[in-house]
């Protein structure tokens, strides 16, 4: 699967869920990408550069949605890391007032070996 193919996808399932997300993966995968073994390149951008980037986001949800929310996105998540280097941590705000749904994800791509 190609990166676009990846991103389309992902941006299809996450968009209606967590729309920061999804414009946070697509800036990874299509503006960032997976590095290049070329040499001089800008930080970041080689193969052998660590690249990390936050967003955060409120979702505005009930309770039985919320875990519909994580599932979805949970399960999007492990597509992008079967096709790509991309990595996705999602660390929870656990005093968020009822009905919201406080997120920031962290993504990082691993320095290739």
């Amino acid at each position: 699967m190609t990166p676009y193919e990846l991103a389309a996808s992902l941006y299809r399932e996450i968009s209606p869920v967590a729309p920061r997300l999804a414009a946070a993966l697509n800036r990874a995968l299509l503006e960032i990408g997976e590095g290049s073994v070329l040499v001089g390149l800008p930080a970041g951008m080689s193969a052998g550069d660590d690249v990390t980037f936050s967003e955060r986001e409120t979702l505005r949800v009930d309770k039985e949605a919320a875990a519909g929310a994580l599932a979805r996105i949970t399960q999007a998540l492990q597509l992008l890391e079967g096709h790509s280097t991309w990595q996705v941590i999602i660390e929870r705000k656990g005093d968020a007032p009822p009905g919201q749904l406080d997120l920031m994800y962290t993504l990082f791509r691993p320095k290739k070996s």
